[in-house]
């Protein structure tokens, strides 16, 4: 959200003269910005050929020499327009100062006129970014951090007050707490964030629950950063995107339902089976036991030291043939998958095994590869003293 436009666009021009009240207000001595102001030479301003009347709306006039005049104030500030080079009247903020010995006075002008035009546009340029942060999907919204670690809601979008269950006029209207919304289990993750955020000036990426209704909740991503200090208690304001993940969360925990109850399957089902990612195809997820009692390594140093990489196991010069058959086969689109290589066992041996996968896909259209190897070592030895 855009706010506090006017900070953005100060910009003050200062112009002076002076003039001599019992001369009609004849200005006598001016600056050069007063000069190119109103469009006259200096030579001109000192040959008494302009009144400060000539450049004042003709009925402000006698309100403007009146309070120059006032009796007994040596400083007098009022504002009035000023008639520019072009013949357009500017507003401008004025400071008389009368001389006590004489009849003259100095005046300074701060023209903000450009400061008010500026000022105009941008606030016309925030109201529109803020209509257009209403069509925006995710929530958007600005929340301060007080003291006692509330999180309080300064500024929501429509998509950020659906999350939170409210409407844009109760936020602004009511003290709104996000921190009293945040799930019982994510409050603690939530407040290690926001603290980090506040002792590093790092920006918050996480996911956490949103309760929208009793016993009903939403997944979001936040994503926060410090915008700035609120000016009174020089508490953080954040500001931050809110995108509803709540649909790609409850997919997630299905695909990680259908991979455990694989698991299960695949742990005790007999042969050397194995799983691995349809789009990394030698990167397992899960080995059978005979798959283990195989290779030799338990599962802990399969997943852990090896990662799950297969080719860690296989001869190095033969990995990418290995690929390379697996690769052309699911290119091809044929229902069994092939390939031919060595692999070592913990105990140093090398046996020559023939990797066959099919392809299976599961409810949530997740695609997976299932693959059982044979040892072929003596078969190929045979082979070998046959020929």
């Amino acid at each position: 959200m855009l706010d506090n436009t006017d900070e953005l666009a100060f910009e003050v021009e200062f112009l002076s003269c002076v003039v001599d009240k019992k001369k009609d207000f004849e200005v006598v001595d001016a600056d050069s910005h007063f000069c190119e102001f109103v469009g006259i030479h200096y030579s001109k301003i000192k040959q008494g050929k302009l009144s400060l009347l000539d450049i004042l709306v003709p009925q402000d006039r006698e309100d403007v020499m009146t309070k120059i005049c006032k009796k007994d104030s040596p400083y007098v500030y009022f504002d009035l327009y000023l008639k520019d080079n072009s013949s357009k009247y500017n507003f401008v903020h004025a400071t008389a100062k009368n001389n006590e010995d004489s009849s003259l006075c100095q005046i300074t002008f701060a023209d903000v006129g450009k400061s008010e035009k500026k000022s105009k546009q941008l606030r016309e340029k925030a109201k529109t970014m803020n209509h257009l942060i209403d069509f925006v999907t995710g929530g958007v919204c600005l929340f301060k951090v007080n003291s006692d670690m509330h999180f309080e809601v300064l500024y929501a979008n429509e998509a950020c007050c659906k999350f939170f269950g409210t409407t844009k006029q109760t936020v602004s209207r009511d003290s709104y707490r996000i921190s009293d919304l945040v799930h019982p289990d994510d409050k603690s993750r939530a407040l290690t964030a926001i603290g980090g955020a506040m002792a590093t000036k790092k920006p918050i990426d996480m996911e956490l629950r949103i309760t929208t209704h009793k016993d009903e909740y939403k997944w979001v991503k936040l994503n926060s950063d410090i915008q700035r200090y609120d000016k009174k208690d020089n508490c953080p304001i954040f500001h931050a995107m809110l995108t509803d993940i709540t649909e790609l969360k409850a997919a997630e925990k299905e695909a990680e339902e259908q991979k455990e109850m694989l698991l299960k399957v695949l742990k005790n089902v007999p042969g050397p089976m194995f799983s691995t990612p349809f789009d990394d195809p030698f990167r397992l997820t899960v080995a059978s036991s005979d798959f283990l009692k195989l290779i030799g390594y338990s599962r802990t140093e399969l997943f852990e030291e090896y990662d799950g990489d297969l080719t860690k196991l296989i001869v190095p010069r033969e990995v990418e043939v290995a690929r390379h058959a697996i690769e052309s086969d699911m290119e091809n689109d044929k229902k069994v998958l092939r390939a031919t290589y060595s692999l070592r066992t913990k105990g140093g041996k090398q046996l020559i095994v023939l990797d066959r996968r099919k392809v299976v896909e599961l409810d949530s259209g997740k695609k997976s590869l299932i693959g059982m190897i044979s040892d072929i070592t003596s078969k190929n030895l045979d082979m070998y003293f046959e020929s």
